[in-house]
């Protein structure tokens, strides 16, 4: 099994490369873009764009898997269609080659023409890629193939990658906004229970060099599967955090006590209900930042405790990565409406998103949306405390969405 999770982190390397390549040149990226179609289109935001970057990343995370693991390729899913028009109206399916050569060619259909794009870009796509990280030798469990489906967002954060800011700074290690809020997200779910079982986030462009204008990325990685827990990292924890967590006790004495332990990212769209209520809970210690794979990677990485969305506007390829690589690390991702519904002392346990059933009646894609929105987390423990606080402060809403 490791060799499957080694070549996921090998092609969200791949992919990176070509997202770090289609950024170097500005004429190039201005190529790239194409307005999304209706079906495709995330209703939250008034416009929305695929790149030929982000189909390029699927396309090759799709073939490469084929190649390596028969029969897996097609059971890998995203949002982006593999469908351009050209400036002839000429409709083209975009396809990794076998040769560079060939994949130039059809890269310069979809370019107009454009040889010197296609081929710099052909080019990156056939570019060997190696992953060495030596947790992945301890790793020495089998899960058959045959259960396994994939979940890909080949390029989270379209809007900041287009935009492109490289000098926005961080609030206390997370970015609001900008280039290192895009992620390559892959997901790997159980497609008969809906579990997600191994995750890969990878993000680009995480430091600048200024002389060369160049950027180097980093990328994350989790496994659970029955009973075995590993991921690449042990997340930090701040003496802040540390002392906050010695003062979890079951004789703690007043609401004070618990005020403003904890600490959240949310949207900047987060309703106003939710966002009263967190800052009840959290205090100053509430979070902006862009991209639902980059607010789940502040938790992994320790720089939040919770990230929450009231909204249905995230799909399983947007949590699936990072829900794998939460509960690795004895975390996870779960249904935030049902959360607020349910009963604290019937004993059920929390509803965990899943990845394999649509929503009944939905129509494009919503039929993948986390409908109740969603709430990760990297300790239950805390997150039991911090649900029983936030539900004390929220007026009774309308959590139909």
């Amino acid at each position: 099994m490791s060799d499957i999770l080694r070549e996921l982190l090998c092609v969200s390397e791949k992919a990176a490369n070509i997202a770090r390549a289609c950024r170097q040149q500005e004429a190039l990226f201005q190529l790239l873009i194409e307005e999304k179609k209706d079906g495709e289109r995330n209703k939250k935001f008034a416009v929305d764009f695929k790149t030929l970057a982000d189909v390029l990343v699927q396309e090759v995370i799709k073939q490469s898997m084929e190649n390596k693991f028969p029969g897996l390729g097609k059971k890998i899913f995203g949002e982006e269609s593999n469908e351009f028009t050209n400036d002839l109206g000429e409709k083209i399916i975009l396809r990794l080659c076998p040769r560079e050569e060939e994949t130039a060619e059809l890269l310069s259909k979809v370019l107009n023409g454009n040889k010197l794009a296609s081929e710099a870009l052909a080019k990156v796509v056939h570019q060997d890629v190696t992953f060495t990280d030596p947790t992945l030798d301890l790793i020495k469990i089998n899960i058959p193939q045959d259960v396994l489906g994939i979940w890909v967002d080949p390029i989270d954060s379209t809007y900041q990658y287009i935009k492109g800011s490289a000098d926005i700074k961080s609030n206390r290690g997370i970015f609001p906004s900008g280039l290192q809020c895009v992620t390559i997200l892959i997901g790997v779910y159980d497609i008969q229970t809906g579990v997600p079982l191994m995750g890969v986030i990878n993000q680009p462009f995480v430091s600048q060099d200024l002389s060369t204008l160049r950027w180097k990325g980093q990328c994350y990685w989790g496994l659970s599967y029955l009973g075995t827990n590993i991921h690449s990292l042990q997340p930090p924890i701040s003496k802040q955090n540390s002392a906050m967590q010695s003062q979890l006790t079951d004789d703690t004495s007043s609401e004070l006590e618990f005020s403003h332990r904890f600490s959240a990212v949310i949207s900047t769209s987060e309703k106003e209900p939710i966002r009263a209520a967190l800052s009840r809970v959290c205090g100053r210690r509430i979070f902006r930042a862009a991209g639902a794979g980059y607010k789940s990677l502040c938790v992994v990485q320790g720089l939040v405790d919770f990230y929450i969305f009231s909204e249905d506007t995230t799909f399983k390829w947007d949590s699936c990565a990072g829900h794998a690589i939460l509960r690795a690390m004895g975390g996870g991702m779960i249904d935030l409406k049902e959360c607020l519904e349910r009963n604290p002392f019937t004993g059920l346990d929390l509803p965990q998103l899943v990845y394999h059933v649509e929503n009944e009646g939905a129509a494009g894609v919503d039929r993948w949306a986390n409908k109740g929105g969603l709430i990760a987390y990297r300790s239950r423990k805390q997150l039991e405390t911090f649900l029983s606080l936030l539900i004390q402060h929220l007026a009774p809403v309308d959590t139909r969405t």
